[in-house]
């Protein structure tokens, strides 16, 4: 599914969703037994607090009023101290990033916008006028090609909110930038994306697989499933009594695993019946126990995540397909591991992949597009920057040897 729609659209509603969240929690430093690390907690606290607008104007000061200027559209200071607020950028970073850096990135917000302002202007020109109903049929549209977990997802973080998707659709359709957003969305769909979809043809697709195939390298690996028995290592940090109580889970846990095993040993196509009613990890119940297949290091093969290296050494170390483990110890508690697959080097079929690099080619034809579209469009219409990047330093200016060195640019 080409997404390039979706993701104009929804990357303004994510401002407005990010926007409306609740600042983070202070961090507490109670409990702390050191100076070291009461200043880590408070330097993270400093990093977590969103700067405020007169901190960010004050920032942004050497920038003018109207930073541009698209025919007879302005581009203004206060829409880039809005952006950043939007950003939730906090006092710490605006306060240590060096003025040259933040000039810089400053003019890289503001040559995006010009983009955008030109987008609306074309778009609205094309007949696609900003309005509530236009942000409303192309939510629907755009909810409607999500894949179920996604929308079900945003429907239950909505729900946290005391909102309905309707609710939140009608919410942000009145907003003037998601209407303009909209109709961009709109525009491109029309004039782009339907064309990039019927240019990217099935032999374009193959071509950049057959091309690309390193992009899809696979290493040996495998898939196991497992029954946990879960139980908390003992920590330096705990207390005798803390200890104590660990130590005692740790024999119960042990001694389920080794009934488990015994179990196993009698009738091994219990597994996965056993992994249903014993397993303390949430693949039990879902999938019998079986994990993502993952390589020798214990990185999971499709998607991210690592396995612990003790399990991940337990179950490379089983030979035959269908055998299983002793009781394996690691961080989490007891397992016993199952082989159920093993697959050597490779490389992922095309088929696969092939909706994967199907829109990877539409949404890099539909950029291209828009990017030669807007090139030339800056050259016809009236676009007037008012520049304030610093100007180039004197090379025949001396460094100061004993100069601290600037700190790394963190915006």
């Amino acid at each position: 599914m080409n997404c390039k729609s979706l993701l104009v659209l929804f990357a303004a509603c994510a401002v407005s969703f990010s926007a409306a969240a609740q600042s983070a929690p202070a961090i507490s430093l109670s409990g702390l037994d050191s100076d070291e690390a009461a200043q880590a907690a408070l330097r993270k606290a400093l990093l977590a607090q969103p700067a405020s607008e007169e901190e960010v104007v004050k920032a942004l000061s050497f920038m003018p009023d109207v930073v541009a200027e698209v025919g007879d559209s302005k581009i203004t200071k206060q829409q880039i101290v809005d952006l950043l607020l939007s950003k939730k950028i906090s006092q710490q970073v605006l306060t240590l990033t060096p003025e040259s850096y933040l000039r810089t990135v400053m003019q890289d917000y503001v040559d995006q916008k010009i983009d955008t302002e030109i987008m609306k202007q074309v778009a609205k020109e094309a007949g696609f006028v900003p309005s509530e109903e236009l942000v409303k049929t192309h939510f629907d549209a755009s909810i409607k090609k999500l894949p179920a977990e996604v929308s079900e997802a945003l429907k239950d973080q909505l729900k946290e909110r005391g909102m309905t998707l309707e609710e939140y659709r009608d919410d942000i359709a009145k907003e003037a930038d998601i209407q303009a957003n909209a109709s961009i969305a709109a525009y491109e769909e029309k004039f782009f994306i339907e064309k990039a979809e019927k240019d990217v043809t099935d032999e374009a697709v193959e071509k950049f697989y057959r091309e690309n195939q390193q992009k899809f390298a696979v290493p040996e690996n495998i898939t196991v499933a497992h029954i946990l028995i879960q139980c908390e290592p003992v920590s330096a940090d705990d207390s005798k009594e803390e200890k104590e109580i660990k130590a005692k889970a740790d024999k119960l846990a042990k001694e389920q695993i080794d009934d488990i095993y015994a179990e196993l040993v009698k009738d091994p196509e219990r597994f996965e019946k056993l992994a249903q009613e014993k397993s303390n990890c949430p693949s039990g119940k879902r999938d019998n126990g079986k994990l993502p297949a993952f390589d020798k290091d214990g990185e999971v093969i499709d998607g991210a995540g690592m396995l612990d290296p003790d399990f991940t050494a337990a179950a490379y170390k089983i030979e035959k397909v269908g055998d299983f483990t002793k009781p394996v110890h690691t961080q989490f508690g007891y397992h016993i591991i199952k082989l159920l697959k093993k697959d050597p080097k490779g490389y992922v079929e095309l088929e696969k992949v092939k909706n994967e690099i199907h829109d990877f080619l539409v949404d890099k034809t539909v950029s291209e597009k828009i990017a030669a579209m807007i090139k030339e469009e800056r050259a016809k219409r009236s676009v007037k920057v008012h520049e304030f990047t610093p100007a180039k330093a004197d090379p025949k200016a001396t460094k100061n040897p004993g100069a601290a060195p600037t700190p790394a640019p963190i915006i």
